[in-house]
């Protein structure tokens, strides 16, 4: 009987221990640990320095897929994470809310991004750097002041605006998958579609499976208020073949690639290749990502521009243009313009319909 008291004692104060506010804290915390303080930040952090090409020998393509040699051109590849929905990213129906969706996006477009902007981002930001130096020497105005640390201003990619549709539920604690491609470009924006799936039986990593939400989400290349082509940084990073003499650029929506008020920026005024990049940045291209995003694909592999170049020259191996002529890529592009036409066009009309300043 002594024993069994004893051990009747022992379990009370093991229960009465595990129940004590700072056990079901730390249970709480682990259960929704995607949603702790600065986990987004670690998460963006992983994606961004797992995608990024530091050293020539770095993969080509994404590390979740594993395309057969030239079937899809490096810029069209799709890109797949996955992620779990923790209890506080559930709503009142005891689902992922939608307003979390947006926080995985940033994830899942980082990765891309930076797979496809390097070694390009770099090369270009110190081509800039010159030819706006030259730019101002021969127009007679002296180079405005560097900003404090007394570096010039660096080249960023900066969201522009997110389309979600929301098609099934996804329950608590249950895997999904966001598969991300780029699917078009214009004069200023890079478009990109996700989808969030959950992955059939044998299927992880594959982005195959149920369909339970689409987003697309445009970006664009700034130099403080210079818009920067994306086919530039493209380009630099050996992705694109030189554009043949005579072509013009197709953009979506009649030249809706435009935000109001670019075009009267003094700075903005700068060509390349016949495009006209003009900026004034968007308030919506401001936050982390953008500071984030600025500092890891700049500073990333210690920069060499030698290696820089080498690494392009990798790039421009990883395809084939026989396979993928310009025609084929600009074909491909303007099928995906299409796509994204009403969407392309629509922060021009809502400028339009609100009619403020």
């Amino acid at each position: 009987m002594a024993s069994l008291s004893t051990l009747s004692h022992f379990l009370q104060e093991c229960i009465s221990s595990l129940l004590t506010w700072k056990a079901l804290a730390l249970f709480l915390a682990l259960i929704n640990l995607k949603n702790l303080p600065l986990v987004w930040h670690a998460r963006l952090a992983h994606h961004l320095y797992r995608n990024i090409r530091r050293t020539p020998q770095d993969p080509h393509h994404p590390a979740s897929t594993h395309p057969p040699p030239h079937a899809t051109h490096p810029i069209f590849l799709p890109l797949t994470i996955s992620s779990r929905t923790p209890i506080l990213e559930t709503d009142y129906n005891f689902h992922k809310s939608n307003s979390t969706y947006f926080s995985d996006l940033d994830i899942a477009r980082t990765a891309l991004a930076t797979r496809i902007f390097t070694p390009g981002s770099r090369l270009v930001n110190r081509d800039l750097d010159a030819e706006l130096a030259s730019a101002s020497a021969s127009s007679g105005k002296a180079e405005k002041q560097q900003p404090k640390g007394g570096s010039k201003l660096g080249l960023y990619i900066a969201l522009g605006s997110v389309f979600c549709s929301f098609k099934r539920e996804i329950k608590p604690f249950e895997r999904y998958e966001i598969t991300s491609r780029v699917i078009s470009w214009d004069e200023k924006w890079v478009y990109m579609i996700s989808y969030f799936v959950r992955p059939q039986a044998g299927g992880k990593g594959t982005g195959k499976g149920r369909l339970l939400a689409t987003a697309l989400s445009k970006y664009v290349v700034k130099k403080g208020r210079v818009t920067v082509p994306p086919e530039r940084v493209l380009r630099a990073s050996g992705f694109l073949p030189e554009r043949p003499a005579g072509s013009v650029a197709s953009s979506a929506g009649g030249g809706g690639s435009l935000t109001p008020g670019d075009s009267g920026s003094e700075e903005g005024q700068l060509l390349d290749e016949g495009i006209t990049a003009t900026g004034t940045a968007t308030g919506t291209a401001t936050g982390v990502d953008a500071a984030v995003v600025r500092e890891v694909l700049l500073d990333a592999g210690g920069g060499d521009d030698a290696v820089k170049e080498e690494q392009r020259e990798r790039n421009v191996h990883s395809w084939n243009e026989e396979d993928w002529p310009w025609e084929r890529i600009e074909e491909e592009r303007l099928r995906g313009l299409r796509v994204v036409e009403g969407y392309a066009g629509l922060d021009a009309k809502l400028f339009e319909e609100w009619g403020g300043e």
